[in-house]
This record gives C-alpha cells, structure tokens and sequence, in this order.
C-alpha cells in the first residue's frame, strides 16, 4: 500500500443565507501548526479550505475575541490542567456565536497565555449578547472582544494561514498519520518518491543535477499537457527515514531547490511498513 500527500478530499457542509444574500457553499479542512510569534511559541488551528473562495462576501467585518487563560504553560501555551475547562469553554461559545449563519468562525491562535478566536459576519451583524451570554458560564475567565472591518480578509491571510513551510510541515504530519493507521511505525528507513513539476525543460535538468548530488535517482520525467504552467514532470526517489524530523528536512529541502528553478514541489509518498 503506498501512502501519498499529493491529494486531501475537503469535507464541506453548506450554508443558507437571507433571500437578499447569494447562497454559497463552506469547505473545511481543519488542521493545526505551531509557529513563533515574537520568539515565543503559537498554536494555530484554522479552517485551511476557506483560503479557495475567501474573501467571501458578505462576510467583511472580523469578530475577535481574546481570553486570558488561567493555568497555562510556562511557554505561554495552554497546559493539560486547563485543557478539559478550555475545551468546554470553547464548545460553548462557538456554537452560541455560530447560531447566526452569516457568522463563519475560521479559527484560533494560542500564544502568550492568551486565546484569541477569530470569525467573520455580515456587517450588521451584532455578536455581543451572544458572547457575554456564552461567557456567564465561565466566571473565572477574563476576557475582550472586538470588531473591525476586514472586507479582504487580512488577518485570516497574514495572521493565521500558515506559510509555505507551514503548510509542507502540515502535509507532511498527514501523511506520517496514515502510516501509523495502516500499521507503520516509522522506524524502518525504505524508499521515498517524490513529485516535481517545471515550466521548463532546462530547468528540469538544472534541478535533477542538483539532487543527484544528494543521492537522489530519476524514477520518471514525463509532460503533463494539461498542466499549461508546470507541464514536465519529475519523480525523483531516495532511501530515508519517515520520521516527522527526517522528512520534514528532506522535504523542504527539496522544496527550497525546487522555487530556485521556479519548480512546484508536489508531494510525496512512500510504502507502509508493518513491523
């Protein structure tokens, strides 16, 4: 059985708007990163398919709310101690905001000793009663909220959508998930593909020279008609380990030599080892 990244289906539930509103549909994709804001650590969690169709109208005004957690970590994250309190705060207040369908909650950032949630409404939308009602089941926690306009999206973009490193770290997790579901512990080094495509043939070439270097073999180059920007292929193969550490590394090695050749890195995929 190979496991790949190159394809995620998108679940996706719809939403139905006012008769003045056009209808349209919401995809998601939830998922999570960390990252650093200002040398200390961020938990991200965001709804990653909203980045195809956003900015979606007539959602153009961003809703943030910011809690002071109680117990964090020393890091500034949110500790295990408080992870059942936060979980139960949060199933309550999303929902109690979300009970209006032009609200689109698109995620949250954990940093600092703080929670901040993050959704975008309809501009006459007023959320206020909604998140004080919701917050008089949780006394012990300080907490402010906002609003401003945001019509392009900006800080669900600049903000919370994760980088391009991010988002190969991301896929990368994913993949590593559905060895260990089919029976793979990720102990065994074996044999790993992976997909390049470029816009030309010379840069192909300049990019295979590269990674024979590094002890990478062709396995395939073939053109993609239908791909009218990035037709050549390239499948390239090493053995390696497929521990988060170790494919992170190759992959975003491979990546960075790939944006030198103005190439796209496409993924990977590699055999399921049961031991």
């Amino acid at each position: 059985m190979e496991i790949d990244n190159k394809f995620i289906d998108l679940p996706h539930h719809s939403i139905s708007a006012p008769a003045d509103i056009q209808y349209f549909d919401i995809q998601e994709n939830w998922d999570f990163y960390l990252d650093e804001i200002d040398g200390m650590p961020a938990s991200y969690f965001l709804n990653l398919a909203l980045a195809q169709k956003a900015p979606i109208q007539p959602f153009s005004n961003l809703i943030w709310i910011e809690l002071q957690m109680n117990h964090s970590r020393a890091d500034g994250l949110s500790s295990n101690e408080e992870y059942d309190q936060l979980i139960n705060l949060e199933d309550t207040l999303i929902p109690a905001i979300n009970k209006n369908k032009l609200i689109v909650f698109v995620g949250r950032i954990t940093h600092d000793t703080k929670r901040r949630f993050f959704f975008y409404a309809a501009p006459h939308v007023n959320v206020d009663q909604a998140i004080q009602s919701a917050m008089q089941a949780f006394p012990d926690y300080h907490y402010s909220f906002g609003k401003k306009n945001d019509s392009d999206w900006s800080t669900y973009f600049t903000n919370l959508y994760p980088n391009e490193v991010n988002l190969q770290k991301m896929s990368n997790t994913k993949v590593l998930e559905n060895l260990q579901r089919h029976g793979d512990s990720l102990e065994i080094a074996r044999q790993i593909d992976h997909w390049i495509y470029f816009k030309s043939l010379n840069e192909r070439s300049n990019f295979i020279n590269k990674v024979k270097d590094l002890g990478f073999t062709v396995v395939q180059q073939m053109t993609i008609e239908e791909k009218d920007s990035h037709p050549y292929k390239l499948v390239i193969s090493r053995k390696g380990h497929v521990d988060q550490l170790s494919i992170d590394e190759s992959t975003l090695e491979l990546f960075e030599l790939a944006k030198q050749e103005n190439a796209q890195y496409n993924g990977w995929e590699t055999q399921v080892i049961r031991n």
